[in-house]
């Protein structure tokens, strides 16, 4: 079984593929992603059975009631937003406890495996046919921790991206406007653009990295899906065009507050301009040039060699007004100058990356 790790870049859409693949009969996976800190590592070095499903339900009770996860939605599926779903906890350890009976010594990736199977089975699904174990780490430094921590044999890391202007125009204009940027400050706005300038990049660092280009999974859907049934030897279904949930309909997150209704043929980039000065947009375009031109991504400005920008972009300026709004501790005010420099240095190194970057499913 072909293990593959989904990591999510700047408003990528991660969720929305993972729910693309809910209900292949040959993917095995959980309704979420996995939060790779201290707590999880003691949940797989455990070597009780019954302790680490009984944990596992404590450290995940929104995958056994999804009415718990307001956030992504998960209390609102199906087609008339009043569904949900419920997955018996007592099954889940019955399974979980007998499945482990048969590793004969402490192994952690059996263990992580072992959840997998013992939810599906909690789901009701058979898992002779399963040939890859779909783990959703999202974050480049959880997968960093993931990859060091689980000895995995055969991996593949799928990093989904969109258009550069795209991502951070979301990610700023989505973050500032929920809950009114209580929860987007300049250590939030860093984390980003980090991202957005070297997220591809680390992740080559672990591993094989396959890409996903948000825009495909619209535009090209099928072709998309096709191409990556095709890579990971498994059948092409119907069910990789809708987003669902335990078989239930995905409207997509809060942040956005849009009802997202699945793929969207008519899907386009659009930039709002109230959070960037055009300099922002000519500059950002100009460092991930490099991303433009190997996913084939419209210039929307014209094409200037700004090397560096020293001025604060816009956003950073806005964030810090947004810190002064829901100001709360001089910590995170101090962290407003910290991280404008740091960006300024992180970008510096950015310029010097030489690595190659790996292909996209969609263009294969």
């Amino acid at each position: 079984m072909k293990t593959v790790l989904l990591v999510a870049g700047v408003r990528g859409g991660s969720g929305f593929f993972q729910q693309l693949l809910d209900n292949h009969k040959e993917i095995l996976t959980l309704p979420g992603h996995l939060r790779i800190d201290d707590e999880f590592k003691n949940l797989i070095n455990l070597r009780n059975s019954r302790k680490i499903s009984e944990k596992f339900i404590q450290m995940y009770p929104e995958y056994f009631d999804s009415r718990l996860n307001t956030f992504e939605r998960h209390d609102k599926l199906g087609q008339r937003k009043n569904k949900f779903f419920l997955i018996n906890r007592e099954k889940f350890i019955e399974y979980f406890v007998k499945i482990n009976k048969k590793n004969n010594k402490f192994d952690k990736f059996m263990n992580l495996k072992n959840i997998h199977l013992a939810y599906s089975f909690a789901k009701g699904e058979s898992v002779k046919k399963k040939k890859i174990l779909f783990l959703h780490p999202h974050l480049v430094s959880w997968t960093k921790e993931l990859v060091k921590f689980i000895n995995f044999k055969n991996y593949v890391i799928l990093h989904i991206i969109r258009h550069p202007l795209s991502a951070i125009n979301s990610a700023i204009k989505n973050w500032l406007n929920y809950n009114s940027g209580s929860s987007f400050f300049a250590k939030d706005l860093y984390f980003e653009l980090d991202l957005l300038l070297n997220g591809i990049f680390d992740l080559t660092k672990l591993g094989k990295v396959l890409i996903i280009q948000y825009e495909h999974l619209h535009l090209k859907n099928i072709t998309t899906m096709r191409s990556f049934c095709k890579i990971f030897k498994i059948k092409y279904q119907n069910s990789l065009k809708e987003p669902t949930l335990c078989g239930l309909k995905w409207w997509g997150d809060k942040v956005s507050k849009k009802w997202l209704g699945g793929i969207n043929k008519n899907y386009k980039i659009k930039i709002d301009k109230k959070f960037f000065f055009n300099r922002d947009l000519i500059f950002l375009q100009n460092i991930n040039k490099k991303v433009f031109k190997n996913y084939k991504y419209e210039y929307l400005y014209p094409k200037k060699n700004i090397q560096i920008n020293f001025f604060p972009l816009k956003s950073e300026l806005l964030v810090f007004l947004n810190s002064i709004k829901h100001f709360n501790r001089w910590k995170q005010f101090l962290s407003i100058p910290y991280f404008y420099f740091k960006r300024i240095i992180m970008i510096n190194d950015f310029r010097l990356i030489k690595t190659r970057l790996p292909r996209s499913i969609g263009d294969l």
